[in-house]
């Protein structure tokens, strides 16, 4: 099997098992949102930057170690595993000791016995993580598209179940639980995985180096991702962190469910194809084309119609989020792209360019959000964008292209004949709503399929992307067939 059928199949598992979470995340969406208050929310949204910092930081990157690495031995996988696992007992007492103080500081009550279950959970995932890292390394994605819409139906199913019984905020966290659960005992048989004695050389400190450079980066993001909620929830309270939040994962659904599963594949192929250039730089650049051709034209038609969008995933008491949405979502149109730029970074080793990406990022990031935070969570979402597309965009494009396998030109090549495309589009579905003032849910639809259909007609016009459309319908086709 040559590589670049290797990376259509992956692309094509983990594709599926990505619209099946997208679809059963737009089915308990608006189930969830009529069963739960907004404060519900807006309180796993408070301690979500909190849980999610120790889950990024005690790993230090070392998952992603293994993964790039070329060779590895069982002893420096173990090495890797014991080091995980004693950082996240730290890091779990730590947030155990400190839950009591943050609920306080947060005027949040319910919040230590969130954080405490959080802790709990943090620890459980680095558990897991080993097992699913050597699958992912092992090119496994079959099974891992099989897990994961596995912990997405289950965990949905369970989560419904608790807010229609209980009506507790604890229904949000059921997913998670189910889904780490499923992925410990799953991968680790599957991977015929069990921890044994570490092997401390050469090799295991430079993926510690590694996973350090990569941990750096991470936590810095973090920061910039997270100090929206902080300050939000700090300055206008829980119901307007709610309205925000849900604006938020609403805008990031379709590009972390479609961006998300093509970094599972991208990260560890790229990594194995740095001794081939040509194949490397094509892989990337066709995959992210594809990436934009499926989610771009979608979120220009949620963008437009935000108010539709938001009452139909949500409900009608979510209206406040609706303008918050639109502008994140034109934040996320460029993002869609945007954010498979670390792929190269990580595949190559580039971890000095990758630090000081995050630290431009995040230092404008978080003083954007300063800017826009007395006038409230619309003005933190519009402080955002214009500083993402005046600093932001040109700056990361400049440092993922100016080494390694694909450069400036080769970006901004890739990605004119979208911006063109999405123009297009743009003005037709402005006409559009032009005459449709409250769009149902059919028309809604069709406002979607005109989004596609003019985008994938005006990138028709483009040789390369023409080819590329072709070939990867002739691909598919072909698989059609041999089942």
């Amino acid at each position: 099997m040559t590589k670049r059928v290797s990376t259509a199949r992956a692309v094509v598992f983990m594709g599926a098992a990505q619209i099946c979470r997208l679809l059963v995340t737009f089915i308990t969406a608006p189930i969830l949102g009529r069963l739960l208050h907004p404060a519900d929310f807006g309180l796993i949204a408070t301690s979500a930057p909190i849980i999610g910092f120790v889950t990024m930081i005690q790993n230090l990157g070392l998952t992603q170690a293994l993964i790039q690495r070329q060779t590895i031995t069982k002893g420096q996988a173990n090495t890797l595993f014991w080091l995980s696992l004693l950082l996240s007992l730290m890091f779990a007492v730590g947030l155990v000791v400190l839950a009591p103080f943050l609920a306080r500081f947060f005027q949040e009550p319910r919040l230590t016995a969130v954080i405490w279950a959080g802790a709990a959970l943090t620890v459980l995932a680095v558990v897991g993580e080993q097992p699913m890292a050597l699958l992912t390394r092992n090119l496994r994605f079959r099974l891992l598209a099989c897990l994961d819409i596995l912990g997405v139906v289950v965990g949905a199913a369970f989560g419904v179940a608790v807010a229609w019984y209980t009506g507790s905020y604890w229904a949000l966290l059921v997913p998670l639980v189910c889904a780490r659960i499923l992925n410990l005992f799953v991968s680790a048989i599957a991977a015929r995985w069990i921890p044994g004695r570490p092997l401390w050389d050469e090799a295991s400190r430079q993926m510690i180096g590694f996973g350090a450079g990569l941990s750096m980066f991470n936590v810095l993001n973090f920061f910039a991702r997270s100090a929206d909620n902080l300050m939000i929830a700090k300055a206008h309270g829980a119901v307007a962190l709610g309205f925000y939040d849900r604006a938020y994962r609403l805008m990031l659904l379709p590009l972390t469910q479609a961006t998300w599963p093509l970094s599972r594949v991208m990260t560890p192929i790229l990594s194995r194809l740095q001794d081939e250039p040509d194949e490397y730089r094509r892989a990337y650049l066709n995959s992210v084309s594809l990436l934009m051709l499926a989610v771009q034209p979608g979120v220009l038609c949620a963008v437009i119609f935000s108010d539709a969008t938001v009452a139909l995933l949500l409900g009608s008491r979510w209206t406040e989020a609706a303008p918050i949405f639109a502008w994140l979502g034109i934040a996320g149109l460029h993002q869609t792209f945007t954010s498979t730029l670390g792929w190269l970074f990580i595949s190559q080793g580039r971890m000095r360019d990758l630090g000081i990406v995050g630290i431009v990022s995040s230092s404008s990031t978080i003083i954007s959000f300063a800017v826009g935070l007395p006038w409230g969570p619309l003005g933190v979402a519009i402080a955002y964008v214009v500083s993402d597309y005046v600093l932001r965009l040109p700056f990361v494009w400049y440092m993922a292209g100016r080494s390694g396998y694909v450069s400036v030109g080769d970006i901004y090549r890739t990605v004119l004949p979208h911006v063109s495309s999405l123009l297009v589009s743009g003005c037709a579905l402005a006409l559009v709503k032009s005459y449709l003032h409250a769009p149902s849910i059919i028309e809604l639809g069709g406002a979607l399929v005109v989004s596609y259909a003019i985008s994938f007609a005006v990138l028709m016009l483009y040789r390369p992307k023409r080819l590329l459309i072709r070939k990867t319908a002739m691909m598919a086709y072909r698989n059609m067939r041999r089942r």
